[in-house]
């Protein structure tokens, strides 16, 4: 059923001005000069950050991608690193092992390393960007790579890799690893809203591991 004959009206796009891509244009030259001063940049960071929003709405991959350099460029800092991760992800081609989608990859991959190596980031930041890492690694099909970075953010105390490795570890059948994997959230007392796979996931895999036996 269509939205007009449920009598919902859809929700409207956001507004993309004529202009949008020149200005877009004058916002990336802006921050590469290091001229600009500081109080301009903090502008023009916001403003970048609106027309990358954009761009992400429409679609427009090259578009977000050159705002998320500018931006990460002039601000090297966790949210400029996701922006730039996040548009490099959803605009590369449909085959994850094409060149273009691979160079796309080491891009966003090099960026997340090298935030990872500054001594300025704190726990919960190089948490949040290594989970980060996990992510753009299961969308470029890097098994390895996802699995090497949610081990390290189940060694840095991080949910999402207790939670995602236990549930490989049940679809793989390997029940007392899944069970062990889910039972450390349970362990730590971690709330439900949190985790909410945790309980779930630990009872299934133990309902399992007593079916199949030692």
């Amino acid at each position: 059923m269509s939205l007009a004959a449920a009598g919902q009206e859809p929700a409207p796009r956001p507004e993309v001005p004529s202009t949008a891509p020149s200005r877009a244009e004058e916002v990336i030259q802006a921050l590469g000069d290091p001229g600009t001063s500081s109080e301009a940049v903090a502008a023009l960071l916001q403003e970048a950050f609106d027309l990358f929003l954009v761009r992400i709405e429409v679609k427009d991959g090259p578009g977000a991608v050159g705002l998320a350099r500018a931006m990460h460029g002039r601000a090297p800092a966790p949210w400029s690193a996701f922006c730039l991760e996040g548009a490099l992800r959803r605009s590369s081609t449909a085959d994850p092992r094409g060149e273009s989608a691979l160079l796309a990859y080491v891009e966003a991959d090099g960026v997340l390393t090298a935030l990872l190596r500054s001594e300025a980031l704190g726990e919960e930041e190089k948490l949040a960007v290594t989970q980060r890492r996990a992510i753009l690694a299961a969308g470029f099909d890097d098994d390895a790579g996802e699995r090497a970075s949610l081990g390290r953010a189940l060694a840095q105390g991080g949910i999402d890799g207790a939670q995602i490795l236990g549930l490989r570890a049940l679809e793989a059948g390997d029940f007392r690893e899944s069970a062990r994997l889910f039972g450390l959230l349970l362990d730590r007392g971690e709330a439900a809203e949190d985790c909410p796979w945790a309980l779930r996931g630990h009872g299934l895999a133990a309902l399992e591991s007593v079916r199949k036996g030692p």
